[in-house]
């Protein structure tokens, strides 16, 4: 599942940065595109930190295991 969870991430992070890097120099009234390239970025963020911290509180858990 974390390994699922690390991909989907990244994807998500890679394209949200890649809409928002493309530019919208037209007059888009709505930004429709800027405010998806900010959505995708935000849940790229996200999820990786949901990942890291599980996957943080995984080690502690299996250093206190192995100490004790």
């Amino acid at each position: 599942m974390r390994d699922i969870g690390l991909i989907f991430g990244a994807v998500f992070l890679f394209v949200g940065a890649w809409i928002l890097n493309n530019g919208n120099s037209g007059r888009d009234t709505l930004q429709a595109e800027t405010i998806a390239g900010a959505a995708l970025l935000s849940l790229g963020v996200v999820t990786l930190g949901i990942i890291l911290r599980g996957w943080l509180k995984w080690k502690r858990e299996l250093r206190k295991y192995r100490e004790g």
